[in-house]
């Protein structure tokens, strides 16, 4: 044995196939966002982009759900626009390109918050930065000196209270939205190891706290089956902070055990078949036999289609019939 045994308690409530589901905060929401997406679920993952804070994550909630983006909340940085309160990667050169980027995307985020059944929460890190100038904190400090900034560290009720309060807006909008919070097994080594395990640790109190006082919400561990259960660096990618994508497959593959109703695991079985045919290169495309493979695949496709779309995979198979 390699792997240290860890039973997951089996969620209460199950994802099923058609259910929407939103999904925000740290690049682990994207992991497991992508996921979800290629596996033909309902799904919207980062709409602003990477959020690692829980103050952030829970501002940019409230602010999709009301008013929107903060239109005082631009900055211009080596000739290109960027907001404090979403990721660099969403930026333009051009301001009002740039502000109508960011309201595309606040309304189709807020549209699916709104029709949401789930919110997959993943938090990263208690640290914040205050941005002096103006005294707001900020998701993303767009590489400006770190000298302009307070670090400040989050505490466990502040976080609690900040969810608490999020989740009252939400509910009063989506009643029945249920939360699965995460925290990410990523560490944040700009902080240094000891600061980062102090974070993660307050991250798990206030995550604790929050599925005691929210009869809606349950954790996922995908923090501790990183730590505790993949303990070996080859499970990491080259820069030794990110899961690899065999640890990443490997949560994921937990991920469907504990959460996903049986309908809903039947059929990721069966699109991974249709996903392993659809990567198939064969050496001569043109023989016979690939030929009856391809209508084989095409008929299995049709068979899901009052499923889920899947129109773009049928063309991609139909294109390589004689």
């Amino acid at each position: 044995m390699f792997t240290l045994p860890f039973n997951i308690e089996p969620s209460s409530v199950k994802i099923r196939l058609k259910d929407p589901i939103f999904s925000i905060g740290s690049c682990f929401s994207d992991n497991i966002g992508e996921r979800l997406k290629h596996h033909k679920f309902d799904v919207l993952a980062n709409p602003l982009g990477i959020i690692y804070n829980p103050y952030s994550i829970f501002k940019n909630l409230k602010l999709i759900l009301t008013e929107g983006i903060d239109p005082e909340n631009f900055i211009k940085n080596r000739g290109v626009y960027f907001h404090w309160d979403t990721h660099s990667t969403i930026s333009g050169t051009e301001l009002e390109d740039f502000k109508k980027l960011l309201n595309d995307r606040s309304l189709l985020a807020q549209k699916s918050l709104i029709n949401a059944e789930w919110l997959i929460i993943t938090l990263g890190t208690t640290y914040v930065y205050k941005y002096k100038e103006t005294g707001k904190i900020v998701a993303n400090c767009h590489k400006v000196p770190q000298s302009e900034f307070e670090k400040i560290t989050m505490a466990s009720s502040e976080i609690v209270g900040d969810y608490l309060e999020t989740m009252d807006l939400l509910r009063s909008i989506n009643p029945k939205i249920k939360t699965i919070l995460t925290v990410s097994p990523v560490r944040h080594i700009r902080d240094g190891l000891v600061a980062n395990n102090l974070s993660k640790s307050t991250l798990l109190q206030a995550v604790d706290q929050i599925v005691r006082r929210d009869g809606k919400s349950s954790y996922f561990p995908a923090y501790e089956i990183m730590i505790d259960v993949l303990r070996d660096y080859r499970f990491y990618k080259d820069d030794m902070i990110h899961p690899s994508e065999q640890a990443v497959g490997y949560i994921w593959n937990r991920f469907i055990e504990g959460h996903m109703d049986d309908k809903a695991k039947a059929f990721i079985e069966e699109w991974q078949r249709i996903l392993k045919s659809l990567s198939h290169r064969p050496f001569h495309p043109s023989s016979p036999d690939h030929q009856k493979f391809l209508k084989s695949t095409i008929n299995k496709l049709k068979s899901l289609e009052a499923v889920v779309d899947v129109n773009k995979e049928l063309e991609q198979i139909k294109s390589q019939l004689n």
